[in-house]
């Protein structure tokens, strides 16, 4: 089971559609067209989790109705569930790697398992909500998991600079 640029980016992928606000962004309007997994949402969210856009491509227009507080903790928990398993899957994998060194699994685990600890606070605040101003407070704890996830793909692509390096001059 080897750690391929397909898994890593799958799990960074998936960590970025969370950290982006789709989640609770599009719900706290009502929007149905981030809840979809078509590409093209996909992609403006992960471009704005890139370029740091503080929306995640998803604009907030007050007073647009909006959906039920129970159906956006479902769509909420939906989400963090999914990116949850892929990370938690990716972790099993840059554990059995044999191309990794200890310290560079020490390195993608503990962006991982930080990653990880932020989405179940992020799963249990939003549970715990009982107003859509409840979920506009989980704003900052979703910045931090967006920060996480920058630090992770950070640390990915210093691993496969070093890498190559490494390739390079043998």
């Amino acid at each position: 089971m080897n750690v391929t640029r397909k898994s890593l980016i799958a799990g960074v992928t998936a960590a970025g559609l969370l950290v982006g606000g789709a989640g609770v962004a599009a719900a706290a309007t009502g929007s149905s067209s981030s809840s979809t997994s078509g590409a093209p949402a996909a992609s403006t969210l992960l471009a704005s989790v890139s370029s740091g856009d503080p929306s995640g491509g998803v604009s907030v227009a007050p007073g647009s109705g909006g959906a039920s507080l129970s159906a956006i903790q479902a769509r909420v928990d939906a989400r963090v569930a999914k990116v949850t398993a892929t990370l938690t899957k990716v972790q099993a994998k840059v554990d059995a790697s044999s191309k990794l060194t200890a310290a560079q699994k020490t390195t993608i685990d503990g962006d991982i398992g930080t990653a990880l600890t932020d989405l179940a606070t992020i799963k249990t605040d939003v549970d715990s909500a009982t107003t859509l101003a409840d979920l506009k407070s989980v704003r900052p704890e979703i910045k931090a998991l967006r920060g996480d996830v920058k630090q992770l793909r950070g640390d990915i692509k210093t691993i496969r600079q070093g890498a190559a390096t490494h390739s390079s001059t043998t």
